[in-house]
């Protein structure tokens, strides 16, 4: 018989953290009778079937791919399948949301960090191109194959820029110091999106860190000018070569 410790697993067992590659083997089940209890066994099956799809959809693209594909990945049987989700679309949805969750919470950690505002800012967007570099999969599942899935791709996408750009208002002084640029916020993550997404489609998405320098310039000088932004952009490439 084998014990709970057989499948004990780190906090993202699943790799959907976008911290490790996605191991769907750190949650099989052990063969034969297991005697584990029934909540393990559910939650074992619902993140091999999240680490399943994000595989799947990164290698044959989110349209491409089946619900047989995912159970094939996942080693999950149909009837489990849909205890936990409704279609490809659900289980797809489920997983690009414990990505962004988790993504949130990296950039915050980095956020919370002392410094001055366009210092933490710069360390925020570090953070979020590690963090990207990490998984190719996890990249190109939330840049690009997210946009395939439907009219719920354009709602969830508007969500997770609002989210992940609300740190930029944190500072309202410096906001109000650029009064002839409307939506702000959104103009200068546009620009590092565009940048980020010219690598991930080109498959370079191990090259993420390089943008740093450059990004960290376009998303912070429409708020602090020319000077200020020049002198964090040289700070980047510093950490960028170090």
């Amino acid at each position: 018989m084998s014990s709970r410790s057989d499948i004990e697993a780190p906090s993202s067992p699943s790799g959907l953290d976008g911290g490790s590659a996605l191991d769907l083997h750190l949650w099989k089940l052990p063969r034969g009778r297991h005697g584990l209890p029934a909540e393990l066994v559910t939650r074992s099956q619902r993140e091999r079937l999240l680490a399943a799809v994000v595989q799947v959809a990164a290698d044959k693209g989110y349209l491409a791919c089946s619900v047989a594909d995912i159970l094939k990945a996942a080693g999950v049987g149909r009837e489990s399948f849909y205890r936990h989700f409704s279609d490809k679309e659900d289980c797809f949805i489920a997983a690009n949301d414990m990505l962004v969750d988790n993504l949130e919470r990296r950039v915050g950690e980095a956020y919370e960090e002392p410094g001055a505002w366009t210092e933490r800012v710069r360390c925020c967007l570090a953070a979020t191109l590690a963090w990207l570099a990490t998984n190719p999969d996890v990249a190109r599942v939330m840049i690009i194959e997210m946009g395939t899935v439907g009219p719920i791709a354009s709602v969830r996408f508007e969500q997770t820029f609002s989210r992940l750009t609300a740190l930029l208002g944190d500072c309202p002084d410096l906001v109000e110091s650029a009064p002839g640029l409307p939506n702000i916020a959104s103009i200068a993550a546009g620009a590092v999106f565009a940048g980020v997404y010219d690598k991930v489609v080109s498959g370079n998405t191990a090259e993420l860190a390089e943008l740093l320098p450059q990004l960290t310039y376009e998303l912070l000088v429409p708020y602090v000018g020319e000077e200020a932004a020049s002198a964090e952009r040289a700070v980047a490439a510093e950490q960028t070569e170090a």
